[in-house]
């Protein structure tokens, strides 16, 4: 079927598909690679309304893909730093290196023998598929809350190895590259001087942003956007100079920044642009990648080679590689069998995929027509088969937490602390920090959970056991600096999971509509009269049935469900009844309100 676009509203489309797919992926809480990739399939090779690659053409669709890549890997390069590595488990360091090497290697194999690529290709995408996508392991991990030991070393394979897999099978096609030109004393010194200039772009890059940044001479409204700049033309300038080395430059320019930079405010608003534009660069790049398929591409998907290799990946090659990398480590046989279990493979592999089968492509290697088909399959079945089957495996191997959803609260104070009793007296798991170090209270006395260190810093947070709460109540004495920490945390928790404790009357703070749906309680509960009321009272909990025998001035904190699900009260939200629910009521509170 012929349909022709203008290009401007082709790539408006399929930047809006992607990132609607996203969004819709959140709805229906599926991996947004599974809505991608039916999205991709439909209006490319399904219904053939469009084939990008086509309309836009060859070398601007390479270009795009190209330039997508690099914003991909220095988003995943600058979030390596190497000081958040240190002291971290043996069975994490053997899974980072050991199981990496040895899933190449196998993986290496499976595809020469299965599928018969050549050794090249072979080498490259097995490099590239080590990567198990944090995209996707991320919400599963959220969705199971499966014991720490496991959780922290699932999440951060999926962190650290994201850049590493592009960057291993960067590696081996320059490699490959090198052999199939000769070993010429001309192209041997092309190449030095091209790598050494990929090298010195990107560190020389880094070092003299950073320099601009903290001699005041960039001025911090144009910092991200200087930030991008550098990044295309350090990119572009590598490529020029020696041809596919700019990924390289880049790769370097995001690892030395992740070295400079630290966690001060300055950096955030950067780190949040590349984020969203890495985000956006992927969803739309896996979109035109899936488009660009066609109906003979497809039925290699469906291949029984590619079935074979498949099944190879998910039951022979990831298991051997975890169980041989994790043996005498302090992993428990059950621990081991469920990290075997688990390796989805994410957006990344297929958009980096893409770029490598367009060199291929160039070099005339053959079979490089089915790197992206491969790749698509591979990812597709690895993400249905472990999205679908983790949190079944997690039960039934019993690291699974059966725990309901918990909640860390911000701010060390006595309600604070009565409040974090009476929910764990529901089974409902509680933390607080001490952000403020009041150190008025040992909490642990009180057999909570304290959270050291600050919540506000994200290399702070990925070192604790977040994914056993989805609340977060901000209850210190500064509505200021409750605020501020709302912005912060609203992207750990959701903005809907965060709530902040209302403001005290006399300091004349003016609370904007948007603030109305977050405040706890009653605009009259604030840090002060809730510390007040409960040092001479209890938090009271009823059935919600009785909930019509409540006195004018009783007040409702929250809802516990049947099911152990709490909900808090909110100004703009009542909480509602339930069957076999119960509520937290502070009883009379409304006098202490005028004292």
């Amino acid at each position: 079927m012929d349909f022709t676009l203008p290009t401007l509203l082709v790539v408006a489309i399929f930047i809006s598909l992607g990132i609607l797919s996203q969004w819709v992926a959140g709805l229906l809480k599926f991996p947004p690679i599974v809505i991608m990739s039916i999205v991709g399939l439909l209006i490319g090779p399904v219904f053939g309304l469009t084939n990008p690659e086509e309309m836009l053409g060859s070398e601007l669709f390479s270009t795009v893909i190209s330039l997508a890549v690099a914003i991909i890997l220095f988003e995943g390069s600058s979030n390596l730093n190497a000081r958040e590595i240190k002291g971290i488990s043996i069975a994490m360091r053997r899974i980072l290196t050991l199981n990496a090497l040895i899933g190449w290697t196998l993986g290496t194999l499976a595809m020469y023998f299965i599928i018969g690529f050549p050794l090249s290709i072979s080498l490259v995408l097995s490099g590239l598929f080590i990567v198990t996508g944090p995209t996707v392991i991320q919400p599963l991990l959220k969705q199971a809350k499966v014991k720490r030991s496991v959780d922290s070393i699932l999440r951060w394979e999926s962190i650290i190895l994201d850049p590493v897999g592009p960057m291993i099978a960067l590696l081996a096609f320059y490699m490959f590259q090198f052999v199939a030109d000769g070993f010429q004393m001309g192209l041997v010194m092309d190449y030095i001087i091209g790598f050494s200039a990929a090298a010195a772009l990107g560190y020389g890059g880094a070092l003299l942003f950073r320099l601009m940044l903290t001699s005041d001479i960039l001025p911090q409204h144009l910092m991200t956007p200087i930030q991008f700049v550098f990044i295309i033309l350090i990119f572009s300038i590598s490529d020029t100079i020696l041809h596919e080395s700019g990924l390289l430059a880049i790769t370097i320019f995001g690892f030395v920044m992740a070295q400079l930079k630290n966690q001060h405010l300055i950096f955030q608003e950067s780190d949040h642009f590349i984020d969203d534009l890495s985000m956006i660069s992927v969803s739309t790049v896996f979109i035109l990648i899936t488009s660009s398929l066609t109906m003979e591409m497809l039925s290699v998907v469906i291949a029984w080679e590619v079935l074979l290799f498949c099944l190879v990946m998910i039951l022979i090659v990831r298991p051997a590689s975890v169980l041989l990398s994790t043996i005498n480590t302090e992993l428990t046989f059950r621990e081991k069998l469920f990290v075997s279990g688990v390796a989805p493979r994410g957006i990344v592999a297929l958009t980096v995929a893409g770029f490598f089968g367009g060199l291929f492509n160039e070099m005339n290697t053959d079979m490089a027509e089915m790197i992206v088909p491969v790749t698509f399959a591979l990812v597709f079945i690895t993400v249905v088969v472990y999205g679908f089957g983790f949190k079944p495996l997690s039960k039934a191997l019993d690291l699974s937490s059966r725990k309901p959803p918990g909640v860390i609260i911000v701010g060390e104070s006595y309600f604070a602390i009565q409040l974090a009793i009476r929910l764990q007296e529901h089974n409902i798991p509680v933390a607080i920090s001490d952000v403020l170090a009041n150190q008025r209270y040992n909490i642990e006395d009180y057999g909570i959970e304290k959270i050291s260190g600050s919540l506000l810093a994200e290399s702070e947070r990925m070192f604790q056991d977040m994914t056993r709460f989805d609340k977060c109540l901000l209850l210190t004495r500064s509505f200021t600096f409750n605020n501020l920490a709302f912005n912060v945390l609203s992207e750990e928790f959701g903005v809907k999971n965060v709530n902040v404790v209302a403001p005290p009357k006399t300091a004349h703070t003016t609370i904007e509509d948007w603030e109305r749906n977050h405040i706890l309680f009653d605009d009259d509960l604030n840090y002060r009269v809730l510390n007040k009321y409960i040092r001479e009272n209890e938090i009271v909990e009823i059935p919600s049935s009785e909930r019509d025998q409540l006195a004018e001035d009783d007040f409702i904190l929250y809802h516990i469900s049947r099911d152990k699900k709490i909900t808090f009260n909110v100004l703009t939200s009542k909480v509602k009844n339930s069957s076999g629910s119960v509520l937290g009521v502070l009883k009379g509170a409304r006098q202490y309100m005028k004292k």
